[in-house]
């Protein structure tokens, strides 16, 4: 994920960027995910907000709420292996489910176009030929 796509709902956004992060085994902070290009437009404050509602305590019992604290203590600067809880991860999949599906429909009709137009084309071919 290179580039910000802003027309998508700031929780996919904050989900996508952790489960980016991730992948590429990067620990972060609130404060470095607001200066990602992939968060560009989502402030710190929304940020931990969103991550307090999805994530699992980084470090122990205490810590989501302490390191998604936004204040001038900077607590929010603790960098930490996030993970999704089990709700949010299984609707995430839920979503990428939903978007195959519509990605497999578009294909499916474009499928059955061809079909008809081969149809056709074999229904008529013979009599052109005859």
């Amino acid at each position: 994920m290179t580039t910000s796509n802003e027309s998508k709902p700031d929780v996919l956004r904050v989900t996508e960027y952790i489960l980016q992060q991730n992948k590429l085994k990067q620990e972060f902070s609130v404060q470095s995910a607001n200066k990602s290009d992939e968060l560009n437009g989502i402030g710190r404050h929304r940020i931990a907000q969103i991550m307090r509602d999805i994530c699992l305590d980084p470090n122990g019992d205490g810590t989501l709420i302490t390191y998604t604290t936004v204040d001038n203590s900077n607590m929010d600067n603790n960098v930490a292996h996030w993970q999704l809880n089990a709700n949010a991860y299984f609707s995430y999949l839920s979503y990428q489910s939903v978007e195959q599906a519509k990605q497999s429909n578009i294909t499916a009709r474009y499928a059955l176009w061809v079909a008809i137009a081969a149809m056709a084309v074999s229904a008529i071919f013979p009599l052109i030929s005859a």
